[in-house]
């Protein structure tokens, strides 16, 4: 029978044979208990967030540098992450367990694990080239120095390539690039937005009652999963009373002025959940039509739309051609780098290159036309990203502003949020309104 180690292993396999899909779909597909499901989920995760510190501390500990087997070296990163990084796990479980995973090389596998062990110690951090912080009173003392240059340590320690946190830092400052690289190592925080038509009183106390820990934020629908039994186990979830959201996703929908009887696009749907939202504001009496390009992802729609009873107010449309035209307003929360959502989009960083946001902002550009011109004159377009990268957000937003090709508009307010962790994540959000 497979364990949490081993399904987590083999999404990391998978991972670094370019398979991203199988870090999300192995896990739910594993045939584990939910319990043990989480387990995987968070060691699989943590691993591809960390991969590159974790591999600064094994390199300095293999006297002949990373093994060149992936399997090999996935296995110890797998035993690196969990004595490192997951509190209350005893070091000769993380070793004998994660060992007991490699197909050869065990005692090579074994030696390398215990030096990891022996490298942490119940103490603050006092130096920062050479001791990891691993909470407030627990730091590991590296085998091989941090880089003196912040922004060069920085993107160690939080798994960052260089080119990235040096761009990040150009625009948004050093302060900037620190909130981003904190934000990316952290585990993605959990938030339940509760459906507007649920009795938010009632819905807590049964949350409340089956375990379920919530914290409010700003949001008076807002909600963070602090911790206990998992929301979505619950009758609650089953029918339809929340859903999952981040605060920034769910600003982007806020930011659509629509109201009762209003007529919306959603341009780039899926899954769902802001599609979710206008549905809930253009009742009575609206309709949202919701596409995306992938049957796949209109599928993920769907699911959403029938859970949350919202059938009634969301079309989903198959085609471009089929999206109705002068309507309220559009929201095209566009494709994009995931730069805001590093934390949460964990393969994301391994796909970066410096030319991502040119290609990315080439896609884009052509989607904010079309959401223009789907709107009535003197109607409003939100266009927005989980990117906090300018090229991909301001420039695309400017660049048609003056192509002449374009619809006219008018930029009446633009945002980039910086991803904060346990907080909310990264974004952009520019609204604007057709010239009538």
């Amino acid at each position: 029978m497979a364990t949490a180690r081993a399904v987590a292993l083999h999404a990391l396999v998978e991972l670094s044979r370019g398979r991203v899909d199988r870090l999300r779909e192995g896990l739910v597909d594993s045939g584990l208990s939910p319990r043990d499901q989480a387990f995987a989920f968070e060691l699989a995760h943590g691993v591809a967030r960390r991969r590159r510190l974790l591999d600064h501390v094994l390199a300095a500990l293999c006297q002949r540098g990373l093994p060149k087997d992936p399997r090999l070296l996935d296995t110890l990163r797998l035993g690196a992450h969990q004595l490192l990084f997951v509190r209350g796990m005893p070091a000769h479980a993380a070793v004998h367990e994660t060992v007991g995973l490699a197909r050869g090389n065990r005692g090579f596998a074994n030696a390398v694990l215990r030096r990891v062990a022996a490298a942490i110690a119940d103490r603050p951090a006092t130096d920062p080239l050479r001791e990891l912080p691993l909470g407030p009173d627990r730091c590991a003392v590296l085998p091989a120095p941090l880089p003196a240059d912040e922004l060069a340590r920085l993107s160690i320690v939080h798994s960052l390539p260089d080119w990235l946190l040096r761009r990040v830092a150009a625009e948004h400052g050093l302060a900037g690039a620190r909130a981003v690289a904190e934000a990316a190592s952290a585990a993605a925080d959990v938030f339940l937005r509760f459906a507007a038509a649920a009795d938010g009183a009632a819905l807590r106390a049964e949350l409340d009652a089956a375990g379920v820990e919530l914290q409010p934020t700003a949001h008076p629908l807002s909600w963070r999963w602090s911790g206990g039994e998992s929301p979505f186990a619950t009758a609650a979830f089953r029918r339809g009373d929340f859903l999952a959201q981040d605060p920034t996703a769910l600003a982007a929908a806020e930011a659509v002025p629509c109201g009762p009887g209003d007529d919306v696009v959603d341009l780039c749907a899926a899954p769902g959940s802001k599609t979710a939202r206008l549905a809930e504001r253009v009742r009575p009496g609206g309709a949202v039509a919701a596409f995306d390009v992938a049957p796949a992802r209109r599928a993920q729609i769907a699911d959403n739309v029938a859970r949350l009873r919202l059938g009634d107010v969301v079309r989903i449309v198959a085609s471009p051609a089929e999206l109705p035209t002068g309507v309220a307003a559009v929201l095209a929360d566009v494709p994009c780098s995931n730069s805001g959502v590093l934390g949460r989009r964990v393969e994301a960083r391994d796909r970066l290159q410096p030319e991502t946001f040119a290609q990315m902002a080439a896609l884009q550009r052509p989607l904010l036309r079309q959401a223009l011109g789907l709107c009535r004159p003197g109607g409003t377009v939100v266009y927005s990203t989980c990117s906090i990268d300018g090229e991909e957000n301001g420039d695309v937003v400017r660049a048609v502003l003056a192509d002449p090709q374009a619809p006219r508009a008018t930029l009446r307010s633009e945002a980039t949020t910086l991803p904060l962790a346990g907080t909310h994540d990264g974004g952009y959000v520019a609204v604007l309104q057709r010239d009538a």
